[in-house]
């Protein structure tokens, strides 16, 4: 025991030496905390929360239809629509350009004579079923039909997502059945009232039958919507902690260059002891910025007017987390320490790695924004293993046994990255032994 605290007093005093080094390594973290969150938080909102776009509508109708429509699209919450700009109606020229240059996201043109032409459609679906009731053989309106169609213009910006798209034509085709299936109802209680005077109709609006009914897996009455601060603060963290590499890989080099790693091993002291003495104080380290990192979105970030970092009761889950991810980054950083030869093919390599492993990880976007095909590849990220567990215990209200999945990957990842470090230093006596 005595041999391991030497060996950790030594590396804890050639990690204190480098001040700006320690305190750029738990700083620049912070910063781009601050930084990207700020840049994300208005991008997120416009994902997370119900965006607002703006519909120029213009009626070129006067019957009820382009009433029932805007109402529709009202009601939606999503929409605003708009049918003067600056004081002045709306034309379809002005729409058309207005859009074609993405100042609006959407157009929509009510065609003239619109409403007229469903009533004379509907008017004719009817009266050809009273018909039917009343003159079963030598109905005279049977077999005529009405081709009458309404076409409503939209005009979509080019830039517009092909999902938002499907999605306000899908909204625009509910609202337009549910106006003709009012229509259908009105008219035929008009219908009986002509032929039945004494006929009292309680129909006032057809009222759809099947309702959905939103409900949240974790009992909760609202939804939990994940904010920036949620995501950005254990991103960054685990981004962090994984670039331990550089420092870490760097002092693993220096060593071999100024000769102390043969030094050591003359001294009656193990490979093991050596080897836990620095992953001990790199882990120290870690859990440290860790730390920095979960105080920095809980006091710092609302500082800037975004949403604090919410703990609930999940220390000693966190606490697991942070240990295992660390121990993924300093098994990562142990590997690569080993195999580069300078101090240029450390750093280069594993800043590059690192960046591209939380790229696709879903560390700088989520990744239920990525194509199917990357979601596979980013499952083989270890920083996506980390910040899946980290995300299940603020987002998912996880508790140890619901995160033991990602701590069992990362400690694997451990494992292999330092016993892929040990083969090759057996197989490869120049680096020390």
């Amino acid at each position: 025991m005595f041999k391991f605290f030497s060996a950790f007093r030594k590396e804890w005093i050639v990690l204190v030496r480098d001040v700006p080094g320690i305190i750029l390594l738990f700083l620049m973290p912070m910063v781009m905390l601050v930084i990207l969150s700020l840049v994300q938080e208005f991008g997120w909102n416009a994902v997370a929360k119900e965006p607002k776009i703006h519909v120029l509508f213009v009626n070129e109708d006067t019957g009820n239809l382009p009433a029932l429509i805007e109402k529709g699209l009202d009601d939606s919450r999503m929409f605003v629509v708009l049918k003067k700009l600056n004081a002045d109606s709306l034309t379809r020229e002005t729409a058309r350009e207005k859009v074609r240059t993405g100042e609006y996201q959407i157009g929509v043109i009510i065609p003239k004579g619109a409403s007229k032409k469903i009533e004379r459609k509907v008017q004719m679906m009817i009266t050809q079923i009273m018909s039917g009731i009343m003159m079963p053989v030598g109905n005279p309106f049977f077999g005529m039909e009405n081709k009458d169609s309404v076409n409503i213009i939209i005009y979509f910006d080019p830039a517009i997502k092909g999902t938002f798209k499907a999605a306000f034509l899908s909204s625009m085709k509910e609202y337009s059945l549910k106006i003709e299936s009012n229509m259908i109802f009105q008219t035929f209680n008009d219908e009986l009232k002509k032929l039945f005077p004494q006929y009292l109709s309680s129909f006032k609006e057809f009222r759809e039958t099947v309702y959905f009914t939103e409900e949240y897996p974790s009992g909760e009455k609202e939804p939990v919507i994940a904010t920036s601060t949620q995501h950005n603060v254990p991103s960054w963290a685990i981004f962090a902690m994984f670039f331990i590499v550089i420092p870490l890989s760097s002092s693993m080099i220096k060593e071999r260059e100024e000769g102390s790693v043969i030094r050591l091993y003359t001294l009656p002291v193990s490979y093991f002891t050596v080897f836990m003495s620095k992953v001990g104080v790199y882990l120290i380290v870690c859990f440290v910025q860790f730390i920095f990192m979960v105080l920095a979105g809980i006091y710092l970030l609302p500082l800037f007017s975004l949403p604090a970092l919410s703990l609930s009761n999940h220390y000693f889950s966190l606490t697991i987390m942070a240990l295992a991810s660390s121990m993924a980054a300093l098994g990562y950083g142990i590997m690569i320490g080993t195999l580069a030869n300078t101090h240029q093919q450390a750093s280069a390599f594993g800043s590059v790695s690192i960046v591209i492993l939380a790229a696709i990880g879903g560390l700088w976007v989520p990744i239920y924004f990525f194509p199917h095909a990357m979601v596979k590849v980013a499952a083989l990220s270890p920083l996506n293993w980390a910040h899946e567990g980290f995300l299940t215990i603020f987002l998912r209200d996880g508790e140890v046994a619901d995160i033991l999945p990602q701590v069992f990957k990362l400690l694997v990842f451990f494992i292999v990255t330092t016993t892929v470090a040990a083969i090759y230093r057996k197989t490869n006596p120049h680096i020390g032994s």
